[in-house]
């Protein structure tokens, strides 16, 4: 039996835990942020509307995040390490199904239900695998592995966009099949790590298992429902940047540009937001409710682009504001998961993870297409090069 240390070792084998659980992160929330690209090869090529085809990624970020739970109690029951294991396995065969696809009701059940569910079993038991391993530096340690996604959509956006121009739809999705397997070794570097306040043996029963129980604690239960109603607008922006930037005739690799500004920003500020945190200058709550309140206000940036124009074309305003979103979307995010072992105590941070996940699939399912429901008749400054794809 494992012997138990005196607490979190905050260094050592954790720094392995973090660098998995980068590239995890990076080939999950970062491949859907990238996944827009795809979106208006998908719209010409089924004839439907950019609302519908944006129900895929919705549906993937959807079942990613409303399963979570699931992977948190597999998790608990028997380790991350098999449960991530099978995550990455099931994701990589969601984008081989997917790839082919001859409707779009074929790219929701491979993409949206299979791989999104394969996504639910890596991110919440890599990221509570990680918080186990630090106390002192766990918001800089989050922080780190949440630019995974930044780093991932910096280089993920021109690569897929190049394998779009080069292969189609059908050889990308193939292609990011292969890509995603990777999560399966990334799972085999996550050791498990026995703490005090560890429960003796793990929960037998399902709801036991699922962490139900964590809802009869206040704080926690107002903290998720919180960052339940901040996910209906918070992945608005990375589903739709890149189909708008087509649409306003920025070209593939121009909308490439753009998600990779964002994803520069989302990613620099998360480092500072996690090293600012761990420095206790500031409690953590009153940093989130800041930086909460700046994501709101980047939201509002993305949203008041299309009111803007200037000599040079639409690039500039939206660069902007996709480089401000993710300034301030990027500092939001390790606060989240910085706050929940104070909240629920490092034995349920796991559960917890997975649960506050599953509140926010219900904006993560309405606020993308809801969002597209008004690109049914835009107004076009000049051709599009994505035909069937509408403004945001």
């Amino acid at each position: 039996m494992t012997p138990k240390p005196a607490g979190p070792p905050d260094g050592g084998w954790g720094w392995v835990v973090a660098a998995a659980a980068f590239a995890v992160n990076g080939l999950s929330y970062g491949l859907l942020r990238s996944l827009g690209l795809a979106l208006p090869d998908l719209a010409e090529h089924f004839d439907r509307s950019a609302q519908d085809t944006a129900w895929v990624s919705a549906l993937a970020l959807a079942v990613q995040q409303a399963a979570s739970p699931v992977g948190s109690a597999l998790s608990t029951r028997w380790g991350a390490r098999p449960v991530v294991m099978v995550g990455g396995v099931l994701t990589s065969l969601g984008f081989v199904f997917s790839a082919f696809a001859r409707s779009l009701l074929h790219l929701y059940l491979g993409l949206g239900v299979l791989a999104g569910f394969g996504w639910a079993l890596v991110f919440a038991p890599a990221l509570g695998t990680l918080s186990r391993y630090f106390s002192r530096r766990r918001v800089l340690a989050v922080g780190l592995a949440l630019t995974g996604n930044g780093a991932s959509s910096l280089l993920l956006a021109p690569t897929l966009q190049f394998l779009l121009d080069t292969f189609g739809w059908r050889g990308a999705l193939l292609l990011l099949g292969a890509i995603t397997l990777h999560l399966t070794p990334c799972g085999a570097l996550l050791r498990p790590l026995t703490l005090p306040g560890d429960a003796p043996a793990p929960p037998r029963g399902p709801l036991a298992a699922l962490g139900l129980g964590l809802f009869t604690r206040r704080a926690f239960s107002v903290f998720a429902l919180g960052t339940a109603l901040v996910g209906g607008g918070y992945f608005v922006p990375y589903v739709h940047l890149a189909p708008h930037a087509l649409d306003r005739g920025l070209g593939g690799y121009g909308a490439a540009l753009v998600v990779a500004v964002a994803a520069v920003g989302d990613a620099g500020a998360r480092l500072v937001c996690g090293w600012l945190a761990d420095q206790g200058w500031v409690p953590l709550s009153r940093l989130l409710a800041v930086f909460g309140a700046l994501t709101g206000l980047g939201l509002l940036a993305v949203g008041l682009v299309p009111a803007v124009r200037s000599e040079e074309g639409w690039g500039g305003p939206l660069l902007a504001a996709a480089g401000a979103y993710g300034l301030s979307a990027g500092s939001y995010a390790p606060l989240v998961f910085g706050v929940l072992p104070g909240l629920v105590g490092i034995g349920g941070v796991v559960q917890a993870t997975g649960l506050m996940m599953m509140l926010m699939s219900l904006g993560g399912l309405l606020g993308p297409p809801l969002s597209g429901k008004g690109l049914s008749q835009p107004v076009r400054s000049q051709p599009s090069s994505a035909p069937g794809v509408q403004a945001l």
